[in-house]
């Protein structure tokens, strides 16, 4: 026997639910359905245009971008290739680096901003590299370390200290760091040729990077070690607030004689 249902003899509980839809529904639907076709052929106008005027929008973008790739990166903000440029070269923010060469002219320069202390060396071409670089301790506030243009007139090893007045009236001497770890100046001294400044090593390397010293310029054992074998007497040292934006020339690197 083959079941057919008859909704219309069924009893109440078994014949479809009347619709459920709010009187006028359908034509809201139609006016929601009508907006969203507007906002599209907004949408597809304002494509349509970016696209036609893309050959005259995208083509000089392009050739900017092509033209800043061409650009020599000495030429670029902040950026150098360690080359002069009519005789000179202001440091900027990223420089060459390269091994050091035995016998090529090298010049320190003290980054106070910073605390470091870099060695810069005229190579092949007049090129300009960084070969080395240390965090320092400089000047406080109340014994600020000089800036200004400086030559390296003594080197020594395992130098004694004479505290100054400030700190000793009586100015006694201190051993050296091998045999008196109470000797600041630690293994090492690069004496400066005014202000009694110095480049030295220390025995509080917790001090380095910051600004706490007489007036020298303080750097761990090992880094000064690294700087004292790198520099002759006469050696050219620039103290400046900041590396960036420093102008050298040619000259820069001559030793005193």
């Amino acid at each position: 026997m083959v079941f057919r249902e008859n909704f219309a003899a069924a009893p109440a509980r078994y014949k479809p639910l009347a619709s459920s839809r709010p009187p006028g529904s359908t034509s809201v639907a139609l006016t929601t359905k009508k907006k969203q076709m507007a906002v599209c052929k907004i949408i597809f106008g304002a494509l349509l245009a970016v696209i036609m005027v893309s050959g005259s929008v995208m083509e000089p973008v392009s050739a900017a971008i092509k033209k800043i790739s061409k650009t020599p990166p000495k030429h670029r903000r902040g950026l150098i290739d360690g080359s002069f440029t009519n005789g000179k070269l202001v440091l900027g923010k990223t420089i060459p680096v390269n091994g050091y060469h035995p016998g090529e002219p090298v010049l320190i320069l003290v980054d106070k901003s910073s605390h470091r202390t870099f060695v810069l060396q005229k190579q092949a071409k007049n090129r300009v590299v960084k070969v080395f670089s240390a965090a320092d301790s400089i000047g406080s506030d109340k014994t600020p370390t000089p800036p200004g243009p400086y030559w390296v007139t003594e080197k020594l090893k395992w130098p004694s200290w004479l505290p100054p007045k400030s700190i000793d009236p009586q100015q006694k001497a201190v051993h050296p760091y091998n045999k008196d770890r109470k000797n600041p100046l630690g293994v090492a001294r690069i004496a400066l040729n005014k202000w009694q400044i110095n480049l030295h090593g220390t025995n509080d390397p917790g001090s380095i990077s910051e600004s706490v010293s007489h007036g020298c310029i303080r750097h761990s054992n090992v880094d000064i070690m690294k700087i004292y074998n790198m520099v002759r007497i006469g050696t050219p040292v620039i103290i400046a607030n900041r590396f960036v934006g420093q102008t050298l020339t040619k000259a820069s690197f001559n030793r005193r004689r």
